[in-house]
């Protein structure tokens, strides 16, 4: 339930200011007359966007360094991975947002899979070797250059 409400929370933090954003634009244009509410609604929507694109970067970037996004640390898991415990680092990071796309085919069976899984892992998970744990398992930062 934690991964679930993690990922809600990460959701709203990454999608929500865009769609307000674009939302208000929306509003904006359709009550102005002609078009004068274009161009302000057209710029809140690409602020909108913006925003949308630096919060899932930073988050990319927290999670691959920390293993937590801003959901996951409020609800005190972390991703690490699955072969040493460390954290996943920005590369595994992506690769393993980018497979969450294979989780949502056959109604969302690679989400399910995680309940009764034994390493509780989704589809993305298996496939780039990441398991999501309780904060206070594992170290809390990568280790040393040469293999130390």
């Amino acid at each position: 339930m934690q991964r679930a409400d993690a990922f809600l929370l990460d959701s709203l933090i990454n999608f929500g200011p865009m769609w307000l954003l674009i939302g208000i634009g929306y509003a904006i244009d359709e009550k102005s007359s002609g078009d004068s509410g274009e161009i302000p609604a057209a710029i809140l929507s690409w602020v909108g966007i913006i925003a949308m694109v630096v919060t899932t970067v930073v988050q990319l970037i927290r999670e691959g360094r920390t293993g937590q996004t801003v959901g996951k640390k409020a609800f005190g898991i972390r991703a690490v991975r699955d072969h040493d415990g460390f954290m996943p680092g920005i590369g595994l990071a992506l690769s393993r947002r980018l497979c969450q796309f294979l989780n949502w085919p056959l109604l969302a069976l690679g989400w399910w899979w995680a309940i009764w899984d034994t390493k509780k892992q989704t589809f993305a998970d298996k496939i780039t070797g990441v398991v999501v744990v309780t904060a206070a398992t594992g170290p809390t930062q990568q280790p040393a250059a040469g293999g130390q």
